[in-house]
């Protein structure tokens, strides 16, 4: 691996780089997640973006996204970003969304949207804590079954993140400039319970939301593929307690607006709060 202070960014535009996006994507997820050569060069073209992270002429990075339209809403639907393993934890998938940012800005966005796993708490404190992104709806089996190594063997549920690209949250996250988390004075929405082998277990609570509280916490493993690996009925419990305590929350009015992580711990925490900072 190369340095990654020599990495270089660059909006992906040739079929040559395509081609290489192409052929990242089955090197990372396999063949049968891949966003085809011509579906990216017709988002290309109509205000979609393809950014990529070389190293010397080898890609080692990118993200894609292609314009929505929704509720009288023009917005980026950021659809893909992936690194190579030898590459991750360095920064790399940081600065493409920063360069995301700064293009969707220029090209006349406000908002960029994408989903992810929730239980996939890693990209939840990525998403939210880092980039100030925040959630307000949750989708059950939001693609079906899939069998790729991180999706097989769970309903793929997804949070929607909605990143308000010229908010003063934003901002302000991306300057280090975040607001003061109270989070400590929340209630946890359900609680657990450690199994011999050592791997909690949500407990089955009965779920009482108010509208008068401030914000709730909402527990999830700090690594679910490990808990899938070991037990699969435990990370079917995990899947359907935080489905169903994020779920109800949101019915009430709540937003994700952020995440406690616990270091050497293996447990995190979503932050629920009945608005946004900004608010």
């Amino acid at each position: 691996m190369g340095s990654v202070k020599n990495i270089i960014y660059k909006k992906i535009d040739d079929f040559k780089d395509i081609d290489k996006v192409v052929d990242l994507q089955a090197e990372i997820w396999g063949k049968d997640t891949v966003s085809p050569k011509p579906q990216l060069i017709a988002s290309i073209h109509h205000g979609g973006i393809v950014i990529g992270a070389f190293d010397g002429e080898r890609l080692v990075g990118f993200c894609y996204g292609f314009p929505g339209f929704k509720d009288g809403e023009t917005y980026l639907i950021s659809h893909m970003a992936g690194i190579l393993a030898s590459y991750q934890n360095e920064g790399i998938g940081y600065q493409l969304k920063v360069k995301q940012r700064d293009w969707a800005i220029n090209y006349g966005y406000k908002k960029i949207v994408w989903t992810f796993d929730p239980l996939e708490i890693r990209n939840g404190y990525f998403n939210i804590h880092k980039l100030g992104a925040y959630s307000k709806r949750y989708f059950a089996s939001y693609y079906g079954e899939m069998e790729d190594n991180l999706n097989k063997g769970l309903p793929t549920d997804r949070l929607l993140i909605e990143w308000e690209i010229c908010s003063k949250r934003v901002v302000r996250t991306l300057l280090a400039e975040r607001e003061k988390q109270t989070e400590s004075e929340y209630k946890l929405l359900f609680g657990w319970e450690e199994k011999e082998d050592n791997f909690p277990i949500p407990v089955k609570t009965e779920l009482l939301i108010s509208e008068q509280e401030s914000g709730y916490l909402v527990p999830v493993p700090s690594d679910i593929q490990v808990i899938k690996k070991r037990t699969s009925e435990g990370a079917y419990a995990w899947r359907y307690a935080v489905r169903g305590a994020i779920s109800t929350a949101f019915s009430k009015g709540f937003v994700v607006t952020g995440v406690k992580r616990n270091p050497n711990s293996m447990l995190h925490f979503y932050i629920l709060e009945n608005k946004l900072a900004e608010d």
